[in-house]
């Protein structure tokens, strides 16, 4: 059984690590646990059998996976399934363009790269998004499920029972756009920012260029809105701004943490 040490901070923009009372290391083969690349590191996600969240963790680190499991005690443990997403170029490509189910082709990377990515068919439009695995993508003997976030943030818009909306999901450094019109994938895009002045501006760049209703299409926004947080500027633009939040989310842990995890919990 492996000692975790617990330090809870409250400094939002500080690497964290929360573990509930509920937690046990000698239980881990029957979590599952979600690790999520983002450019500062990784954060981690670990529910128990219930789907209940016993564990979050953000760790600042360089994107050295074999350092990584070699140190964090988390990862040292057996789990019943766990997932890795990551992010990467991508493309939202109209099936019409495709030759041969030559996917990849339109992919913005090189060609030794073309080989990590995933596909994903949009099964109301049949336009293509294809997603390519970084390099960093791989933990060293671990068996993991792997997810690019567009691919999580574009599922989870089509799955929601609005058919007019707007997924804004924030990192430190880029925010990931989403929409979708009468429950078709319209746009999937990433754009560069680093103020809350940056995310705003290219969530009203994309009702404006799409030509969307301000007072009839909602969005939703979500992820490290602690640090980058364009909601109280948009208000008195966007009629419906709404923040999903993890369904299983655990008491014992600090509410604001929750839009961090939103789209890991949508698998």
């Amino acid at each position: 059984m492996h000692k975790i040490n617990v330090v809870n901070s409250n400094k939002m923009n500080k690497p964290f690590d929360f573990i509930t009372s509920s937690f046990a290391a000698n239980l881990s083969d029957t979590y599952s646990i979600s690790i999520r690349q983002l450019p500062d590191g990784y954060r981690f996600y670990i529910t128990d059998n219930n789907q209940i969240v016993v564990a979050i963790k953000h760790i600042v680190t360089e994107h050295n996976t074999t350092q990584l499991l070699k140190e964090e005690p988390l990862l040292q443990l057996n789990y019943r399934s766990t997932t890795y997403i990551g992010y990467g170029p991508f493309a939202l490509i109209p099936k019409s363009l495709v030759i041969d189910e030559n996917y990849t082709a339109f992919l913005p990377i090189e060609n030794n790269l073309r080989h990590r990515a995933k596909t994903i068919v949009n099964p109301l439009n049949d336009d293509i998004l294809v997603a390519s695995y970084s390099n960093q993508w791989t933990m060293p003997n671990m068996i993991c499920r792997k997810h690019h976030e567009i691919e999580l943030l574009a599922s989870m818009a089509l799955n929601s029972p609005t058919q007019n909306a707007m997924w804004a999901e924030i990192t430190s450094q880029h925010i990931n756009i989403v929409v979708i019109c009468n429950h078709k994938l319209l746009l999937a895009n990433t754009y560069p920012i680093t103020c809350d002045n940056d995310a705003a501006y290219y969530i009203l760049a994309c009702y404006q260029q799409l030509n969307l209703s301000q007072e009839e299409v909602e969005l939703n926004i979500m992820g490290d809105i602690h640090i980058i947080n364009p909601t109280s500027f948009l208000s008195d633009y966007i009629r419906h701004i709404n923040s999903p939040k993890p369904q299983n989310w655990n008491a014992e842990l600090p509410n604001q943490y929750a839009p961090l995890f939103t789209l890991q919990t949508k698998l």
